[in-house]
């Protein structure tokens, strides 16, 4: 949005009434509150789309970028009817993709087909979402792009401050909530940051280190987020015996220096379009134990940057904590490995991209300048 508003346009936003309309308003941005749901199947939906509809007519806009599944759908079938000139669509991850449920393709793989034709410019953020479009928008443009952009600044090291190696560790205790411990090594931490669901699906990691046993001696999984399987995840850990080294954090602000304490972090998910925690834990400098699907090998290198499992097998999983706590070379090297590729996913990197897509998009068929109102999200 301030790239469009460096370019001298007047951006305006749809979305779910929400505490970000304040940041926006406050940065010049026009928001309107849309009662878009997340199924596709909510009557919500059908009230949104004429809202859409009026408000596009009414407002004139030229141009039109639009996100998430539903709501893109809605915003493309709007900007057709209201006669919007030209419209974008990042897909952040298709709900169809290899291993989706059966119901998935036939629900919005055909709604992506169709949607398609409205679409002038498909922008797809990994590999598996850029090949699979290409099939379905032969006749409209398809382009790949290195994420949302990731404010590196933000995640850089912290200032090297005098500080007492007691110091630290008392710090690191306190941030995951660690117990005192006796033992001669330090604790191992191994952090998830992502909501508690069955998607993110964090009872791998729970499960793996139930399985090391007393193998696992240090290690502990911190997990920042909440969600509704907190409870489920609690229970798991107590039942395997290992609910004193898993520690729920809750709703964090201070992701970056939790990231900064932790070991190694941490994402098994089912399914990913590019996952924001692991660049944060790239940018960090920390390896990263993903599972093998889209999103996530796109930015971890197996053994290179982090460690690749199965999804579901507990036996690798297991075996990655114990192989990154037991080789801190390998540890750091991958970290290091992480700060230099995350470059290319960096919000400077990632802006060079769209503003050629921007450009092309605005000048294509004779316009040849930057319209006054652009359509900036959804």
């Amino acid at each position: 949005m301030a790239l469009l508003q460096q370019k001298g346009c007047e951006v305006h936003a749809y979305a779910q009434p929400g505490e970000a309309r304040l940041r926006l308003e406050e940065k010049g941005i026009v928001c309107h509150d849309v009662p878009i749901q997340r199924s596709p199947l909510q009557m919500q939906n059908w009230a949104a789309l004429g809202i859409l509809t009026d408000s596009f007519k009414e407002e004139g806009f030229q141009f039109i970028h639009v996100h998430t599944p539903v709501a893109s759908i809605l915003g493309r079938i709007a900007a057709h009817r209201a006669g919007v000139p030209c419209t974008l669509y990042t897909a952040h991850g298709f709900h169809f993709f290899k291993g989706a449920p059966l119901l998935n393709w036939m629900l919005y793989y055909p709604l992506e087909r169709l949607m398609a034709r409205w679409t002038d410019v498909l922008i797809t953020i990994n590999r598996e979402d850029y090949k699979r479009a290409q099939k379905f928008s032969v006749r409209k443009k398809v382009t790949y792009v290195s994420g949302v952009g990731l404010d590196l600044q933000v995640y850089g090291s912290e200032q090297d401050l005098p500080e007492a190696e007691t110091e630290k560790a008392d710090r690191r205790r306190q941030l995951f909530d660690l117990p005192k411990s006796d033992h001669d090594e330090p604790p191992f931490v191994i952090l998830c940051v992502a909501e508690l669901n069955a998607n993110k699906n964090q009872k791998q990691l729970i499960e793996a280190l139930g399985q090391l046993g007393s193998q696992a001696g240090n290690i502990h999984l911190a997990f920042a987020g909440t969600g509704p399987f907190e409870q489920t995840l609690l229970e798991l850990a107590n039942r395997l015996g290992v609910s004193d080294r898993v520690h729920m954090l809750g709703y964090r602000r201070d992701i970056p220096d939790l990231l900064r304490a932790c070991d190694v972090a941490a994402l098994v998910s089912y399914r990913e379009g590019l996952p924001r925690a692991i660049m944060e834990a790239m940018a960090v400098g920390k390896p990263v134990i993903g599972t093998h699907i889209r999103g996530i090998h796109d930015l971890i290198e197996h053994e290179s940057t982090g460690m690749l499992v199965p999804v579901g097998d507990i036996t690798a999983t297991a075996k990655a904590f114990t192989q990154l706590r037991d080789d801190p070379a390998l540890t750091t090297a991958m970290g290091e490995a992480n700060k230099e590729r995350i470059i290319r996913y960096g919000l400077p990197a990632v802006l060079r991209e769209m503003d050629s897509i921007y450009i092309e998009a605005l000048n294509k068929e004779g316009r040849k300048r930057v319209p006054s109102e652009m359509h900036a999200s959804l």
